[in-house]
This record gives C-alpha cells, sequence and structure tokens, in this order.
C-alpha cells in the first residue's frame, strides 16, 4: 500500500500537464498609446492637476459634517439594533 502511493504520487509529480489552448491575456502598455497619454498631461510647471485651492469654506464644511454624522449615525443605529436583538434592551 505505501509502495503503490508512492509510486502514484512519483508519477503525479513527474507527469506535465498539457499546454492551454486558450490565447494569451491582452497586455496594455504605454508605449502602445503614448501620443494620446501625452495629449492628456497638463502643461509644463503645472504642479497640481486635481485639487488646487481656495476651498469653498461652506462645503468642506458640509462634507465634514456630513460623513461624521454619516459615521456616527450607522455606529448608533447598529449598535442599538444589535442591543434590541440580544435582548439587553427592551
Amino acid at each position: 500500500m505505501i509502495a503503490s502511493t508512492a509510486l502514484r504520487n512519483a508519477v503525479r509529480v513527474g507527469s506535465r500537464r498539457p499546454m492551454s489552448t486558450a490565447s494569451a491575456p491582452k497586455t496594455h502598455m504605454a508605449k502602445d498609446v503614448w501620443p494620446e497619454l501625452q495629449k492628456t498631461r497638463p502643461p509644463p510647471g503645472h504642479d497640481h492637476t486635481v485639487f488646487e485651492p481656495p476651498y469653498n469654506t461652506a462645503v468642506v464644511a458640509a462634507g465634514v459634517v456630513t460623513v461624521i454624522t454619516t459615521g456616527y449615525g450607522m455606529m448608533y443605529f447598529g449598535m442599538r439594533h444589535q442591543q434590541y436583538k440580544q435582548g439587553y434592551w427592551k
């Protein structure tokens, strides 16, 4: 029994799997589309492309308050649901 198991494992390790007939995945390289990428770049000397001050204080404050309130609300109502579900609160 041990000999047949060892032989079976040796054959399995030594055998080679057949190569796949599926085509290789496409590789997308920057060198293939470099002229198009260069057209989307900012002009030389331009440091930032996304976040540029001045920021509107009211919009930033509303965003911060919204994120904090939403997070607190989710935590509170999740905790409240578990307390009722587990019978600690009635």
